[in-house]
């Protein structure tokens, strides 16, 4: 089966919380434009699947950390488990991809086997965060396997999970065996750390007024020092980020809950439902209740 989503769920932690029925092939197949996502990305998150993604058409910029990465239509990539990670498109028009996030264990099997010991840990522990790839460098055979798997996700004749299950084993394989000329995995720095601990009391306290003293305090920084962080790992002040954020929330709930647009609005942290609807039509370019009836309307 194949999704399309326009939002990210994610807990307290920003951890990508998946959907009922993951659990049951411990893999994602996913398809989509990033201009069906408010403010045209896929907002920082991370979860402990890997994924691979291929981009088909347009333009985008993937953050990884505090690394950005630019990949075009043609090109794909591999992401690490537990890397905080984003995508902005960079054009106006479309920017079609494919992804598939998926359980290492669909290629590893059981933990201390072979293909766990020899293949897949050392790809988790020692491989690179990310790492692109691109036909005129010689990557077809990303490319075959993945539109193998992603076909046999659209058509998913009897027994299909097998031959994902050959497909994303080969892509390992490959992407093991590349990233012998790539940087290996980098220990977290002590500012991600802090980073990931402010972005999670963050998301903790949206319904209040926070200072950026308040989030400074919350590992022991000055509020420079804050705002520096912020603005190496994602390109905005601290005030900048807590809009954003409660914005996108609102998004999620718009498209998944019927609540009422001023129940949404003050529990999303907004002062009024006004003051939102303003804020909401600011960055996404229509009115909450206007992204509601639209969001309805495609799913028909």
């Amino acid at each position: 089966m194949i999704r399309n989503r326009n939002f990210v769920s994610r807990d307290c932690h920003r951890k990508e919380l998946q959907e009922q029925g993951f659990q049951l092939f411990n893999m994602y197949a996913n398809e989509g434009d990033i201009h069906q996502y408010i403010a045209d990305c896929i907002p920082s998150h991370w979860h402990k699947e890997l994924e691979i993604f291929l981009l088909l058409q347009g333009s985008v910029l993937i953050q990884i950390g505090d690394n950005t990465y630019h990949v075009v239509a043609g090109e794909g990539c591999f992401i690490n488990t537990g890397v905080l990670h984003s995508f902005a498109s960079t054009v106006p028009s479309p920017c079609i991809y494919h992804s598939f996030v998926f359980d290492s264990g669909i290629v590893g099997g059981t933990p201390g086997s072979v293909f766990d010991t020899m293949y897949v840990r050392p790809l988790l522990d020692a491989g690179p965060d990310f790492l692109k790839f691109q036909k005129e460098t010689g990557d077809e055979l990303f490319f075959q396997q993945f539109e193998i798997a992603f076909t046999a996700c659209a058509e998913e004749k009897p027994g299909y999970e097998f031959q994902v299950r050959e497909s994303l084993s080969k892509i390992l394989l490959y992407t093991k065996e590349r990233h012998q000329t790539s940087p290996s995995r980098r220990m977290p720095t002590l500012q991600e750390s802090r980073m990931k601990q402010m972005l999670e009391w963050i998301d903790g306290n949206l319904r209040g007024v926070m200072t950026v003293k308040e989030i400074a305090d919350t590992v022991n920084i000055c509020t420079r020092e804050c705002q520096r962080i912020f603005s190496r790992y994602l390109h905005y002040s601290p005030m900048e980020y807590i809009q954003r954020r409660r914005l996108f929330k609102s998004a999620e709930q718009l498209s998944t809950t019927d609540a009422p647009i001023t129940e949404i609005a003050f529990d999303c942290g907004f002062s009024s439902p006004s003051y939102f609807t303003k804020q909401f039509k600011a960055l996404v370019g229509v009115t909450p209740t206007e992204y509601r009836t639209a969001i309805q309307e495609n799913r028909r």
